[in-house]
């Protein structure tokens, strides 16, 4: 088990390499509009099963938590040592409809055409601990 919690005012937009188009984007998925950061600057995870899957590999189910909204999700997560470190990554991809984020969802709009913004959002995770 374990509970992970996340800062939601650090969303960052990878992908967009001109600053102020980048900027405008994260500002509006920090807005009332997506994820509401103001009122709810954390979401959280807490692990409930993880299964081996291979080498290296594990098979990671447990609650997100966003928005005050709690779904089950599952997910692979590789875990590596080096050194004195464990290092952990994963790629959650999460239903945003699920946590009441609407804006631009098929899910609750309907011919949204060019204007729809897809539900499924990846969430990149690396966890580094170190042993002292």
């Amino acid at each position: 088990g374990g509970t992970f919690e996340m800062d939601m005012t650090s969303i960052t937009c990878a992908d967009i390499t001109d600053e102020k188009s980048n900027r405008r984007l994260v500002d509006h998925l920090k807005s009332e509009d997506f994820f509401s950061v103001v009122r709810f600057p954390t979401s959280k995870f807490v692990i409930t099963k993880v299964e081996p899957k291979s080498t290296n590999e594990y098979t990671v189910t447990g609650n997100l938590t966003i928005k005050e909204k709690t779904n089950s999700i599952t997910f692979t997560a590789k875990v590596n040592t080096i050194n004195n470190q464990t290092i952990a990554e994963a790629t959650l991809v999460f239903d945003r409809s699920k946590y009441d984020v609407k804006f631009g969802s098929q899910s609750f709009f309907e011919n949204l055409g060019d204007k729809l913004v897809y539900d499924d959002v990846d969430m990149t995770v690396k966890l580094v601990l170190r042993s002292e």
